[in-house]
């Protein structure tokens, strides 16, 4: 007896799916087929009409001629849409053929689901299948490897600014920084340009040598920081200030115990 295969089943052997999320609600899978394709050859995409288990959308994008899957993944970790930065992994579980869902842009009958670790309850069959990832079955806990961006920089994106006139300074309470421009223009600094370099540091730029040492005989001026240094291209921020937005907290729970507890994950 022979093997019979469709057309799509070689696709599907040759290619490589990719799983996407994190973008708006209303894209379509033909802005996704086009926001993809800068880096590899785009066969399909496919956006789901349910969400994941934790309400949001996702997608699948299939290429051909991957020579990189990890190099893929990064550079598509660096794609924005919109005010949206894809979160991209390779896929692991397929969907099965003939299945039709989807948002009216490119649908395929094999697209593969997102890599996954599963916990079962030892049932066989759809709990660690692309259904039960579409169906957002409760045995299943998703844990999406987070790829971060990759990217080659060379000599030509080195800076060829003067810096001369320049000095970097840390301020002491991290609330000052919104009000560091208006606090030294109080003090006569009115043209100074200053720049946020991360943390707790920011770039001092001044028009001349002369303000600028005027500025570090200010007494008032520099009580606003713990560190002023001599601005430098080998000047690197030991840490770092993140953001976290977090959704749901009904305002009873806005205590500072609820939030050192989110943090504290």
């Amino acid at each position: 007896m022979g093997s019979y295969r469709t057309n799509e089943d070689d696709a599907a052997r040759i290619s490589t799916s990719v799983y996407i999320t994190n973008f708006s609600e209303t894209l379509l899978a033909k802005e996704l087929f086009q926001a993809c394709k800068q880096y590899g050859h785009v066969v399909d995409s496919f956006i789901p009409n349910k969400k994941s288990k934790n309400g949001k959308r996702f997608g699948f994008v299939r290429f051909i001629n991957v020579f990189s899957e990890e190099r893929l993944v990064n550079n598509l970790c660096t794609v924005w849409i919109d005010r949206y930065k894809l979160h991209a992994n390779i896929a692991r579980f397929q969907r099965p053929a003939g299945k039709k869902e989807g948002d009216g842009g490119k649908k395929s009958s094999v697209v593969t689901a997102p890599k996954e670790h599963t916990k079962t309850s030892g049932k066989s069959g759809e709990g660690n299948s692309y259904m039960g990832v579409l169906k957002g079955d409760k045995r299943m806990e998703t844990e999406v490897k987070n790829s971060g961006p990759s990217i080659v920089l060379g000599d030509e994106c080195v800076m060829s600014k003067k810096i001369s006139n320049a000095l970097f300074g840390r301020v002491k309470e991290f609330a000052s920084l919104a009000n560091l421009k208006v606090a030294l223009g109080n003090e006569g600094f009115m043209e100074i340009v200053i720049k946020y370099m991360g943390e707790l540091w920011v770039m001092l730029e001044f028009k001349t040598e002369e303000s600028k040492l005027k500025f570090k005989d200010n007494i008032g001026a520099m009580s606003w920081f713990s560190q002023i240094i001599k601005a430098s291209t080998d000047f690197e921020i030991e840490g770092r200030i993140a953001w976290v937005e977090v959704e749901g907290i009904p305002f009873r729970l806005w205590s500072g115990n609820t939030f050192a507890r989110i943090s504290d994950k």
